[in-house]
């Protein structure tokens, strides 16, 4: 009878829903990737439940800070929060990050795929064209080739790390608190490399002041279909694209969850927003809440072990 109750009082919970504003909390600044993605997501979820889809940006120590809260939110299905690849890969990195992104959440929907890319400054580093030109130049330096990513813990830099030490290259990885900040340094010169998501790179290759040397994904990308893989490069294994999908507090009701995510299916699959993600480097990418759900604890799994074996701090 206890089940049967609880049971009912869940359905109960979920019934008219929703009937008022509905908040999506955003770990990351407003302006970057996470967030493009996110707002262009939120107008069309919006627009298929009738409500308003409110984000709340809470940046820091990549996600980890949001996702401490949103343990704490409600179970009541207006409050949901974009799980990205950095967020997975936090619990690895920093030490206040006390939860588990693949048992602390309620997975709903895989939203969309950022694919990455190395690039260097042309200025500082005008003889660079591909991997192995890249890696000649960093074992040649006397002193270690400086580089960057979209943060410390991203997919970027986890996968430079597990390459430069199996390569025997002579870089290091220059962390700063947003992407933003490492593509400004990049282009001023302080540091010649970054691994970034293609929301940043890709206006400053387009522009010219950055120049492409692979792309970190199993295929080449539509919106540099010149620049190589990393495998075709000679490089297999060493793939690290980041994506971003949405979790609700553990306990939410399984109908809600299943709403958002049949809706999501339907906004992934329009042309509308395939071109609208096209614009800012995103891909379209649909996963129901199981795949979902496999899909963060294969990640939280795999590139714990690449900072585990490497020996990489944590902060």
């Amino acid at each position: 009878m206890g089940l049967i109750a609880a049971v009912c009082a869940q359905n109960a919970s979920a019934a008219g829903w929703p009937d008022h504003p509905v908040k999506l909390v955003v770990p990351f600044p407003a302006g970057g990737p996470t967030d493009s993605a996110a707002r262009v997501y939120a107008e069309a979820l919006g627009r298929r439940l009738g409500q308003a889809i409110v984000v709340d940006n809470r940046p820091g120590a990549s996600g980890a800070i949001a996702a401490g809260q949103f343990m704490n939110t409600p179970a009541d299905g207006y409050t949901f929060m974009m799980m990205v690849t950095p967020t997975i890969l936090a619990p690895h990195f920093f030490k206040t990050a006390r939860f588990n992104p693949a048992t602390d959440f309620a997975s709903v929907t895989k939203i969309y795929d950022l694919p990455n890319v190395i690039a260097v400054n042309k200025n500082s580093l005008p003889d660079v064209s591909n991997l192995k030109s890249l890696f000649a130049k960093s074992k040649a330096a006397a002193q270690p080739l400086m580089y960057t990513s979209s943060g410390t813990g991203s997919s970027g830099h986890l996968s430079m790390e597990l390459m430069k030490t199996n390569h025997l290259t002579n870089m290091q990885h220059v962390a700063y608190k947003g992407s933003a900040p490492a593509m400004n340094d990049t282009l001023g010169g302080v540091v010649p490399v970054i691994y970034a998501d293609m929301v940043t790179a890709l206006p400053q290759i387009k522009s010219g002041r950055l120049a492409a040397v692979a792309v970190g994904t199993p295929s080449r990308v539509k919106v540099l279909p010149d620049v190589p893989t990393m495998a075709e490069q000679g490089f297999d294994g060493y793939e690290a694209s980041s994506w971003g999908g949405l979790v609700a507090p553990k306990n939410t009701p399984q109908d809600i969850i299943d709403r958002v995510s049949a809706e999501s299916q339907q906004i992934l699959a329009s042309d509308e927003l395939a071109r609208r993600f096209e614009q800012i480097g995103v891909v379209p990418a649909y996963l129901n809440p199981a795949k979902t759900q496999e899909l963060i604890q294969s990640d939280f799994t795999r590139w714990g072990k690449v900072v585990k074996d490497n020996r990489i701090g944590t902060e």
